[in-house]
């Protein structure tokens, strides 16, 4: 995006900037976190800072994995949707949490580490220099963070794919039941919100509903645990019945 020389920001919220934090015991998961700074391997007393738009920012003793791990008490399905969709499109890195209109993004690899999470929903403005990102949230929020490796505008473009599936599912899903699913993009990602690159193009392999289903439920049994030994016969018995449920008699 165009430049804004957020790198002069005052009372910036960092890794760097954590004498004055309070330290909270409990705090409230949902979608108003705006952020989650990893200070792990700096902090005694606590692992991560949390940006809320409500309650601004506090020091937990939780750590980042541990918070995001507990998105699904929000949703209950937490990163259940990214999986199948990263898997679906072949997406192997730096995998978010996404489900709907909101979605987190891991400024590293998180899959087997504590990583740092910015709210994609939750961003009035940002700006890349070299290896640091800095972000404005909605509630006035002023972020930095370490961006070791790779280009913001392109993560987020494939974060925006992400959440542009997401809501097709939940829209087919609700369409079919004659109801509308109203949605609002954020202003900074309405170009990607219109995209026709691609990678984009290729959301239309979720428009047809039985299809969709037939591959949530194989995705599911491919995570089960199913030996590959008798793992064709095993998946056929368990649609068979599926397809059971789905009828009268």
């Amino acid at each position: 995006m165009d430049q804004l020389n957020l790198e002069i920001m005052s009372n910036v919220v960092s890794k760097r900037n954590i004498d004055d934090l309070k330290i909270l015991e409990n705090f409230p998961i949902d979608y108003k976190i705006e952020a989650l700074l990893d200070i792990s391997d700096t902090f005694s007393s606590g692992n991560t800072i949390v940006v809320h738009s409500d309650l601004g920012p506090f020091i937990v003793k939780s750590t980042t994995k541990q918070i995001m791990n507990e998105m699904y008490t929000i949703n209950g399905v937490g990163f259940a949707m990214t999986k199948f969709l990263v898997n679906f499109y072949g997406i192997t890195h730096y995998t978010p949490f996404v489900y709907g209109k909101y979605a987190y993004m891991p400024m590293t690899g998180a899959s087997r580490k504590n990583a740092d999470w910015i709210a994609i929903d939750a961003l009035e403005c940002y700006e890349q220099i070299e290896k640091t990102a800095y972000f404005i949230t909605k509630s006035e929020h002023k972020i930095q963070m370490d961006f070791p490796r790779g280009n913001l505008e392109r993560r987020f473009h494939k974060i925006c794919f992400l959440v542009k599936c997401s809501i097709t599912i939940l829209e087919k899903i609700i369409n079919v039941g004659g109801c509308c699913l109203e949605y609002t993009c954020n202003h900074l990602f309405a170009t990607y919100d219109r995209c026709r690159c691609d990678l984009h193009s290729r959301i239309s392999l979720l428009n047809n509903l039985p299809t969709l289903y037939f591959n949530i439920i194989e995705f599911i049994l491919l995570n089960e645990g199913i030996d590959e030994l008798g793992q064709s016969e095993t998946k056929k018995f368990y649609h068979q019945n599926l397809v059971r449920i789905k009828k009268l008699y």
